[in-house]
């Protein structure tokens, strides 16, 4: 027998291998033994690794998908916080079928916004402000249209008023009725808030930044501080006019000054106190908006399903939308303050005057003319 290996002869018929080719195998196996064994034990750690990752991801995934479904509940009841009221009867929305030249889109929702102002009842009173927001989905833009509260305007009953007193002979039901049929708008849904609870909400936000004249922090100190701060909240005098950072009460001052411009100078300030919240509320601390939203929600008297005000919400928190305003009437409209029985009127040509909101409302940046027109005397 020879060696299998080497062809050497072999002294043991039972062997393979000769004395020399046989170490050399034998070293030969164990050093392979030696390479192998280290390979299974890298095997085991690979394969503990991935099931640690994939333990930690579905960890995470539950803790996400609770966290969520927390937040969904937590809104959910929120969006239950606002008294919810209803419309009723006809809004005086025109049709094509009664031959108006309509501009309506369902892109655009018009929801008509009014401050109230009386400090015990969103449901009496007078509406003090009175603004139509627009959310124009497509183009992404917020847009607020403040109106007169004095503008000479007809019911439906052939009768002439203010715009304001629409609130105090019938509630939201005849407010959103009167602004649709003399403005030629279709308002189905309203919010209204009021001015003393609005307070609260800019103390919460950290104050509005405004710039306030001599004449209007006179009228401010003098006529309406006294009285906003006998009845509670906490707010001090106004010390010096210029931009400066206003708190609740003096806001609320601010807005409700009737005494220094026209009628329509006050509207353009409660537009400029709501675009200042705006501002405001972007460089807030995210942390503090659940508590915001909470307060906004619970102030407010509103048509708005709870549906709506989620995907509303949802659309501003995404989208970021620009924000343009417009004040009626302006130049164009040939506004005057006039007496009529005794009552002093914003009388303006109401067919112009709607025909420049619609371009407003419905063409994408639209920026608004000139707001100064002739002032009310009204006190």
């Amino acid at each position: 027998m020879r060696c299998i290996n080497c062809g050497a002869p072999l002294n043991d018929e039972n062997s393979i291998f000769c004395e020399k080719c046989y170490k050399e195998e034998v070293a030969k196996n164990a050093g392979q033994v030696q390479n192998e064994k280290p390979d299974k034990k890298e095997d085991k750690p690979k394969k503990s690794k991935k099931k640690i990752v994939r333990n930690v991801i579905i960890s995470v995934v539950a803790v996400l998908l609770a966290i969520v479904l927390i937040a969904v509940m937590w809104l959910l009841s929120l969006l239950d916080k606002p008294n919810k009221d209803t419309l009723s009867g006809d809004l005086g929305i025109e049709s094509e079928q009664q031959g108006a030249d309509l501009p309506f889109t369902e892109d655009v929702k018009n929801i008509a916004l009014y401050g109230l102002d009386t400090r015990q009842d969103n449901n009496s009173g007078r509406s003090d402000a009175i603004i139509v927001l627009s959310i124009d989905r497509i183009n992404k833009e917020i847009k607020l249209t403040s109106i007169a509260r004095d503008t000479y305007i007809t019911f439906e009953s052939g009768k002439h008023d203010k715009l304001t007193h629409a609130w105090a002979y019938g509630k939201a039901d005849l407010a959103v009725k009167t602004l649709n049929s003399n403005f030629n708008l279709d308002v189905t849904d309203y919010v209204s808030v009021n001015f003393f609870q609005f307070a609260e909400i800019i103390d919460y936000i950290g104050g509005v930044v405004i710039d306030v004249d001599e004449a209007e922090m006179k009228v401010m100190n003098k006529t309406y501080m006294p009285y906003i701060i006998d009845s509670g909240i906490k707010t001090e005098y106004i010390t010096e006019p210029g931009v400066q950072r206003l708190d609740g009460g003096q806001a609320l001052a601010y807005a409700r000054n009737r005494y220094t411009g026209s009628d329509l100078t006050r509207g353009n300030r409660q537009r400029e106190v709501l675009e200042a919240m705006f501002n405001q509320v972007k460089e807030m601390n995210p942390l503090k908006y659940p508590k915001l939203v909470e307060m906004i929600l619970s102030e407010c008297t509103t048509t708005l399903s709870s549906s709506e005000m989620l995907s509303i919400g949802s659309w501003a928190l995404f989208n970021s939308p620009t924000i343009h305003s417009l004040g009626i009437p302006n130049a164009e409209c040939g506004a005057k303050g006039q007496m009529i029985n005794g009552k002093s009127y914003m009388v303006y040509d109401l067919e112009l005057a709607s025909s420049i909101m619609h371009d407003f409302i419905y063409t994408s940046a639209k920026e608004p003319v000139s707001s100064e027109v002739s002032t009310s005397s009204e006190k």
